[in-house]
C-alpha cells in the first residue's frame, strides 16, 4: 500500500512538474469571443451598458497585487449586441467548458455552478463541481478568503471550513448587481494546458448584467485576479471588431509586443492602483490640441464599449469634433453629443472627420476613424465619447486593433498597431 502511495506521489509531482514547465516555457492559449446574434454592436444597448459600467468602475476603488510565474494564451469573444468581450476556457478534470465576461476592471473570479436556478444569465453552461475530480472547497484560513473578508465580502460557515462570499458590483444604493457564494480551488485549462489550483468563486446566487456567459473572469491588479493567481508578469489583449473571429488573450512572456511600432507609456495609481490607468495629456482632433485627463487617469478597460472623458476634456473635444466634422448633424441620441447622417463609404467618412491621436506620457494612439466615429444605425455616425461625471474610460472599441499589452512587474502599458483578426 505505501509503495502505491508513493508511486501515486511521484506521479502527481511529475504532472505538476510538467504543468510549471508548461508555464515557463510555454504559452497557453484560450480565446476571448464576440458573442452577437447580428454580428454589429447595438450601440442603444452598449450605451446602456457602459453607463452602468462607468457606475460600477468608479465605486469600486481598492485593492493590491501579488508567485512562479506561468505564460498563458486563451481566447476572447464579444458578449452579446452591448460589446463586451467573453473568456473561453474550461474548469475541472474533465474539462467543463464555459464563458465568462474578461474584466480588467475587477479581481473577483466567478462561475454559475450547479444548476444554479437563483442566477443570471439562465440557459449559460454551468460549472458543476461534483462532476470534478480537482475540485476542493476553500477554508476561512486562506488567503483569497482573508482578502475578501477585508473587503466585508466574506463569512466563515462550516466550522470555518468553507468561506461564503457575497461580492458586490455597482454603487452602493444598487443591491441588485452581485455574485454569492462559496469559494473553490480547481484546474482552469486555458487552450491545451491545464492550470492547477486556481481559486474562484462557486456562485449560487447572482443578479446583475453580465453579457451571456457564465461567470466572469476578474484581470484586474488585485490579489484575488486571475493575473495575480497566474503571478503572470504581464499580459496582453488584441480586440477584433469582427464576430465570427477571436480575439487573443496571453499571459506571461507570450503576452510581449515584437516588431515595429510599440508606444509605451507608464501605468499611474489615479483613480486607483488596481486599474489600468495612464496619464492622458492631450488628444488632437485635426489641427486642434484639446486637454486630456492628467493624473487623474485614463483608464484601459476591456468591459466597457464606449470611450469616457470627465470635463473639461469632454467639452474641449467635442468643440473640437463639432467645429472639424464636415457632414450634416443629426440628432443626439443615447448619450452620443456628436451624431451626423452617415457618409455612402467608410472612404467618405475618413475624409469627412478630424483624425483623432491620444497623448500619453512618451507615447501616441494615431487611432482609425472606425475607433472613434461608430455606426449606430438608421443612417447615423456618432462620435463614440461620452460625458463621464466622475471618471475616463478608454473603452473596448476605441482599442480595437491595437495589441495592448499590461505589463504588471513593470508598471507600464504599450500598444501596437495591428490585425488582430490574424494574431
Amino acid at each position: 500500500m505505501a509503495a502505491k502511495m508513493a508511486l501515486v506521489t511521484q506521479i502527481v509531482s511529475f504532472l505538476f512538474l510538467l504543468a510549471a514547465t508548461n508555464a515557463e516555457n510555454g504559452v497557453f492559449r484560450a480565446t476571448m469571443i464576440r458573442r452577437t446574434e447580428t454580428g454589429a454592436i447595438n450601440f442603444t444597448e452598449a450605451a446602456r451598458q457602459s453607463r452602468h459600467r462607468l457606475s460600477i468602475l468608479a465605486s469600486r476603488l481598492d485593492t493590491t497585487t501579488t508567485s512562479s510565474p506561468v505564460d498563458a494564451k486563451t481566447p476572447l469573444t464579444m458578449d452579446g449586441e452591448g460589446g463586451a468581450y467573453d473568456m473561453v476556457f474550461s474548469i475541472g478534470t474533465p474539462p467543463q467548458k464555459v464563458t465568462a465576461l474578461a474584466d480588467t476592471g475587477s479581481d473577483l473570479i466567478w462561475v454559475k455552478c450547479g444548476a444554479c436556478a437563483s442566477c443570471v444569465p439562465q440557459g449559460s453552461p454551468s460549472y458543476y463541481p461534483n462532476n470534478s475530480s480537482s475540485f476542493s472547497k476553500l477554508p476561512c484560513s486562506v488567503p483569497l478568503c482573508g482578502a475578501l473578508m477585508s473587503e466585508g465580502a466574506a463569512t466563515c460557515g462550516a466550522g470555518g471550513m468553507e468561506c461564503d462570499y457575497r461580492y458586490s458590483y455597482g454603487l452602493e444604493e444598487d443591491s441588485h448587481h452581485y455574485t454569492q457564494g462559496y469559494l473553490g480551488n480547481e484546474t482552469f485549462t486555458l487552450g491545451d494546458d491545464a492550470v492547477p489550483g486556481i481559486d474562484f468563486g462557486c456562485t449560487n446566487m447572482s443578479e446583475g448584467d453580465y453579457g451571456s456567459g457564465s461567470g466572469l473572469v476578474g484581470l484586474g491588479r488585485g490579489p484575488l485576479s486571475l493575473v495575480s493567481q497566474l503571478n503572470a508578469s504581464a499580459f496582453s489583449y488584441c480586440l477584433t471588431i469582427n464576430a465570427s473571429n477571436s480575439s487573443a488573450l496571453l499571459f506571461g512572456s507570450g503576452a510581449l509586443l515584437k516588431g515595429p511600432g510599440i508606444q509605451s507609456t507608464p501605468l499611474i495609481s489615479q483613480p486607483d492602483p488596481s486599474y489600468y490607468s495612464v496619464n492622458l495629456k492631450g488628444i488632437s482632433i485635426g489641427n486642434v490640441t484639446t486637454p486630456g485627463t492628467g493624473y487623474s487617469g485614463f483608464i484601459f478597460d476591456s468591459g466597457t464599449t464606449l470611450t469616457y472623458l470627465t470635463e473639461p476634456a469632454y467639452t474641449h473635444a467635442k468643440a473640437a469634433v463639432l467645429s472639424q466634422t464636415d457632414l450634416a448633424r443629426a440628432p443626439d441620441r443615447d448619450g452620443f453629443e456628436a451624431c451626423y447622417v452617415a457618409p455612402i463609404s467608410n472612404g467618405s467618412l475618413e475624409k469627412a472627420v478630424p483624425r483623432m491621436v491620444l497623448h500619453f506620457d512618451g507615447a501616441d494612439m494615431a487611432l482609425p476613424v472606425t475607433n472613434y466615429f461608430v455606426d449606430v444605425g438608421d443612417g447615423v455616425v456618432c462620435w463614440i465619447v461620452q460625458v463621464s461625471p466622475s471618471i475616463s474610460i478608454i473603452g473596448n472599441v476605441m482599442q480595437v486593433d491595437f495589441h495592448v499589452l499590461h505589463d504588471v512587474n513593470n508598471s507600464v502599458l504599450s500598444f501596437q498597431p495591428a490585425n488582430c483578426d490574424s494574431l
